[in-house]
C-alpha cells in the first residue's frame, strides 16, 4: 500500500495476507478467547486445511522462542489456544461461536478491511507519523462488536461488507466540514455537515456529523472552539447489492457535553419538540426528537446520491458483554484522573471544578449502563427508523428483523418536493440540503470561512 508522505508502518504490520493472518492468530486470538476486558467468543474453522494453517503459524512463532527462557510459558499459552480451535463446538456452547467455512476468504476480507483501517487512521490522525500496535490490535479484536447473529454464521460475508463500506466514498465531498446553511426556526444559527471517521469499537467506520454554530461566532478565526451544538452523529456504512447502493445505519448517538453554550442549548431544546407535532403519542415513545432531525438531514443527503434503501440492525451479539466488561475500565480511568488521594489531585479538582463535574457526568452516563446502552442501540434505534414513516409519506418498511435477516429494511423514495415531508422543521432542513448546489453563492463570507477545529477523537461508549 502507498502511505501518505512522512507516514510509516512496520513491515510486519503491512496489510498482506501473511501479516494479517499471523497478527490475528498470534496477537489477538487469545484475547478474543480469554480476555476479561473484551467480549469472548469461539471460532469453528470447518476446513481441515484451516486448522493446519493455524497450527503452522503457531509452530513457526513458538519455535522462534526455542532458546528463550520464556519458551515453556509461550508454548503452553499457544497450546491452549490451539486446543480451543481444534475443539468441535455444539449448540450448547455458553459462548457465541463464529463459523468460518472458507478461511482464505475470511483472512483476505479481514486484510482488505485492515488496509482501509490504516488509511482511515492516517486520515483521522493527521498529526501521527506512525501506525501503532494499539490501533492494529483494536481493529482485529473489536471489529466483531458490529456482528449480528447472522454474521456469526457467515463472517466471510460480514468482513466483505465491512471492507466495502470502508472503501465507499459516496460522501467524500463532505470530508471537510461543509456549510449547509442557516435555519430560521433556529434563529438563523449556522449549520454544517462533516463526513467524520468513527472508531473500531463504534457501530460503523463512518459518521455524519451535523453541527449548529452560534451565528455571532461562526466566522471568528480567533476562537479555537467556537460556540456550537452537535446534533447526534449518524454512524453509517454504504455498500452495493444487486447494483444498487444500500445504507446501513448502525447507531445514532448524542456526543454533546455540558460545555455547550446555554443559550444555544435552550434554543435547540425548545425547537426540537416541534418535530413531534401531529405525531401520535405511541410513535414518540422512546424516540429522541434530535435523533429524528439528524436522521432526516442524513436521509436528504442520501437522496442527493440516489440512495433510497436503508437497513437497521436489530441486535449486536457482543455489545452487551463489551459494555459490562468496560465498567471496570471506566471506573479505573475516572479514579486515575480525579480521585487519587494526593495533594495534586485535590488541587486539580478545586482548580478545574467545571471539568471535574463534566468528567463525572460522562462517567455516570456510561458506568453500569449496559442495559440502557443496549436498549438505545436496538429497540430505540428501530423505533426511530420506524418513526420515519410518519414523516416521509412514501416511505415503507420492506422487511422487519428476522423476516429476511437481522435487519429492519426501510425504503424511502427520493423526495421531489417538501410537501412530501410531514413536519415544518424537517421541511426546512430538506430545503437547506436541496440548496447545497448553490453553496458558493449562498455561503456567508465564503473566503473567510474557517476550518472546524474541534477534536475528531470519539470516546468509547
Amino acid at each position: 500500500m502507498k502511505l501518505p508522505n512522512n507516514r510509516t508502518i512496520a513491515d510486519c504490520w503491512l496489510p498482506t495476507f501473511e501479516n494479517v493472518s499471523r497478527e490475528f492468530i498470534i496477537d489477538s486470538l487469545d484475547k478474543i478467547l480469554f480476555s476479561d476486558e473484551i467480549p469472548n467468543f469461539k471460532f469453528d474453522f470447518r476446513e481441515r486445511e484451516a486448522i493446519e494453517f493455524i497450527e503452522n503459524i503457531i509452530k513457526q512463532y513458538t519455535n522462534s522462542f526455542k532458546d528463550s527462557e520464556y519458551k515453556e510459558e509461550i508454548q503452553a499459552r499457544y497450546e491452549k489456544i490451539f486446543d480451543i480451535i481444534k475443539q468441535k463446538t455444539n449448540e450448547n456452547s455458553k459462548q457465541p461461536v463464529m463459523v468460518v467455512k472458507d478461511y482464505k476468504k475470511f483472512f483476505e476480507y479481514l486484510r482488505q478491511a485492515y488496509e482501509r483501517h490504516i488509511e482511515l487512521y492516517f486520515q483521522r490522525r493527521k498529526d501521527s507519523t506512525g501506525f501503532n500496535r494499539w490501533e492494529k490490535n483494536n481493529f482485529f479484536e473489536l471489529i466483531w462488536l458490529r456482528t449480528t447473529p447472522q454474521d456469526f454464521n457467515d463472517p466471510e460475508e460480514f468482513l466483505k461488507k465491512q471492507a466495502e463500506m470502508m472503501k465507499d466514498r459516496t460522501f467524500k465531498k463532505y470530508d471537510e466540514e461543509t456549510y449547509l446553511g442557516k435555519l430560521q426556526c433556529l434563529n438563523n444559527h449556522i449549520i454544517t455537515i462533516k463526513n467524520g471517521i468513527a472508531r473500531t469499537w463504534d457501530e460503523n467506520f463512518r459518521q455524519m456529523e451535523i453541527t449548529i454554530y452560534d451565528k455571532e461566532h461562526y466566522n471568528n478565526r480567533e476562537l479555537w472552539n467556537r460556540p456550537h451544538y452537535a446534533l447526534p452523529v449518524i454512524r453509517y456504512g454504504i455498500y452495493e447489492k444487486d447494483n444498487r447502493k444500500i445504507c446501513t445505519i448502525g447507531s445514532i448517538q448524542d456526543k454533546n457535553n455540558n460545555m455547550v453554550q446555554d443559550s444555544l442549548r435552550r434554543k435547540i431544546d425548545r425547537q426540537k419538540y416541534k418535530v413531534n407535532k401531529d405525531i401520535a403519542e405511541e410513535d414518540t415513545y422512546k424516540v429522541e426528537p434530535k435523533n429524528i432531525i439528524a436522521l432526516s438531514i442524513f436521509i436528504n443527503l442520501l437522496h442527493r446520491e440516489g440512495i433510497t434503501n436503508i437497513e437497521v440492525p436489530s441486535m449486536y451479539v457482543l455489545d452487551y458483554e463489551y459494555h459490562t466488561k468496560r465498567n471496570k475500565y471506566l471506573l479505573k480511568q475516572f479514579k486515575s484522573e480525579w480521585t487519587k488521594e494526593d495533594l495534586w489531585e485535590r488541587q486539580k479538582r478545586e482548580k478545574y471544578p467545571e471539568q471535574y463535574k463534566e468528567s463525572y457526568r460522562c462517567f455516570l452516563k456510561t458506568f453500569r449502563k449496559q442495559d440502557l446502552i443496549s436498549e438505545i442501540k436496538t429497540e430505540r434505534l428501530l423505533l426511530t427508523a420506524r418513526r420515519l414513516l410518519n414523516h416521509y409519506q412514501k416511505a415503507n418498511i420492506t422487511a422487519y428483523p428476522e423476516e429476511v435477516d437481522n435487519y429492519m429494511h426501510v425504503q424511502i423514495p427520493v423526495v421531489k418536493h417538501e410537501n412530501e415531508i410531514n413536519g415544518d422543521i424537517l421541511k426546512e432542513f430538506y430545503n437547506l440540503v436541496q440548496a447545497l448546489d448553490m453553496e458558493k453563492q449562498n455561503r456567508i463570507d465564503s473566503q473567510e470561512t474557517p476550518v472546524v477545529m474541534h477534536n475528531n477523537e470519539v470516546d468509547r461508549e
